[in-house]
């Protein structure tokens, strides 16, 4: 089981995998905002889409963190990229509930628009997609420099 989630975790952060992580991520939001307009539906599957990934990402980071014994230095760097991670998921859930709430038509919201606001929240998925992918990006490096160290400073065997 633990091969498979591990097989299943190098796929992920191949470099082409990401890459298409980041075309789809283009292609929906090129398609959805094609008409100006995000109906409600389309902004669920943007906001559900961010949240998964943003979380799922949380969750593998911080037991990674967890995992790591004898490297104090890594493993604080792991529980910051964590504590990032919970920062932007934050703001993730808390810019797609108030979304939400106005595009479902809730009484008693006015928001202001500025000029070409499609095109400001396009941009800002896409960067949050961006950053989701390159955390994953690093986490592999991170977790080299981890299985390098263990294997410089392993002590060698008894005879």
């Amino acid at each position: 089981m633990s091969n498979k989630l591990e097989s299943l975790g190098n796929a992920i952060m191949d470099k082409r995998t990401l890459i298409a992580i980041l075309v789809i991520a283009i292609l929906w939001r090129a398609g959805i905002s094609s008409d100006g307009r995000i109906a409600l539906w389309e902004s669920e599957c943007s906001g559900i889409a961010l949240f998964i990934m943003g979380w799922v990402l949380f969750a593998y980071i911080y037991s990674m963190s967890r995992g790591l014994k004898g490297w104090l230095e890594l493993n604080k760097i792991y529980r910051w990229i964590a504590i990032s991670l919970a920062a932007i998921n934050v703001y993730v859930i808390v810019y797609y509930a108030m979304r939400w709430y106005r595009l479902a038509g809730m009484g008693g919201v006015s928001e202001s628009l500025v000029p070409y606001d499609f095109l400001f929240r396009d941009i800002r998925y896409l960067l949050l997609v961006l950053f989701y992918c390159v955390v994953i990006w690093l986490a592999k490096y991170l977790k080299k420099v981890h299985g390098d160290y263990m294997l410089l400073f392993k002590e060698p065997p008894k005879v």
